[in-house]
């Protein structure tokens, strides 16, 4: 039998996992070697990002007793868009996760990809395309100069390795609605030809059911039903959130054999005592998720701009950052 540190050291590992899914990371199950192992395995590039090159705002940390004290986190997840090993991605979903320990809560912040934003060395273009011209690291540092913020850790997983790791898991429920579903099946063949995924899987009827792997990366890739890119992020965050549910009904064993199968489709600069950080808070239970997605309502342009033959997401950039900070420093929604 197990006695009380080793079940407590379980239980870490467990909600290290749960919270990791939420920013698009796999790790947890078992504290034994192997699982260690695997940890370290996913910190292992955790020097490959320069504090100094991030942008980060450290009047902003040393000004705030909770983010010099790690009270609040603020960590870059990106889902990119890349079907080979070898092919430079953009990040076709850029997430902003908050653990906000003082409040109990993890906000999941979805930034809208074709903000038109300044990139360092590139000048102004998409936010999405950062990624694509310095990796993680200038992907920090834009949305760290665009909106004042400290963030200096990230993690990103493809969003092709999503469907083996969704079918793992038994699939995940959502709510299909009526009109969604023809493009929904759209979606699902191209992706079926992509990723040579054989069989039928079309939806057939709406409503809440079970949604395999290929049905689920379809479902948060669906941008031209309701309102555009905004609501496709709300469905990406609804494909995350069926995740966290889904997983934490499975064994802590089950876990660590999906986290040992697919840990080489994850990228991050979290260390492991970063990780064991983050679980020893969430350990303490209660915690409420929330998300939303900025720039908020009102400080966007519509309509958009197209420059140079090239459709941007115009926004009010000071309004923006302004609802940022009071959202995740002060806890106040717009």
């Amino acid at each position: 039998m197990l006695n009380n540190d080793s079940k407590q050291f379980k239980n870490v590992m467990k909600i290290i996992l749960y919270i990791s899914i939420v920013v698009i990371l796999f790790v947890g199950g078992l504290l034994t070697g192997k699982s260690l192992k695997l940890l370290s395995k996913i910190s292992s590039i955790e020097n490959n990002l320069n504090k100094d090159d991030l942008g980060i705002n450290e009047d902003l940390i040393n000004n705030s007793e909770e983010l010099s004290n790690g009270k609040i986190i603020t960590i870059a997840a990106f889902g990119l868009d890349r079907r080979t090993s070898d092919e430079t991605p953009r990040s076709d979903a850029i997430m902003l996760i908050t653990i906000d320990s003082s409040r109990k809560k993890v906000k999941l912040i979805s930034i809208m990809r074709d903000l038109y934003v300044n990139i360092d060395g590139v000048g102004k273009d998409k936010l999405n395309h950062a990624y694509f011209y310095g990796g993680p690291s200038l992907s920090i540092k834009t949305l760290n100069n665009t909106f004042n913020l400290n963030i200096e850790d990230y993690i990103s997983l493809d969003f092709f390795n999503l469907p083996k790791i969704i079918d793992e898991l038994g699939g995940i429920e959502l709510d299909v609605k009526s009109e969604e579903i023809n493009n929904l099946n759209k979606y699902i063949k191209e992706n079926q030809r992509l990723l040579g995924v054989s069989g039928d899987h079309t939806i057939k009827s709406s409503g809440v059911q079970t949604l395999s792997g290929i049905q689920s990366l379809s479902y948060a890739r669906i941008r031209s039903v309701g309102d555009g890119d905004f609501e496709r992020t709300d469905r990406q965050r609804k494909v995350i959130i069926a995740m966290i549910d889904k997983a934490k009904t499975m064994s802590p064993i089950k876990l660590t054999s999906l986290v040992e199968k697919y840990i080489d489709s994850i990228e991050t600069s979290l260390s492991l005592n970063k990780l064991l950080s983050i679980g020893a808070n969430l350990l303490l239970g209660g915690y409420e998720i929330e998300q939303t997605r900025a720039p908020f309502e009102g400080e966007f342009n519509d309509s958009g701009k197209i420059i140079n033959g090239v459709w941007y997401l115009t926004f009010d950039q000071e309004k923006t950052t302004e609802s940022l900070h009071k959202y995740i420093f002060d806890d106040i929604l717009p």
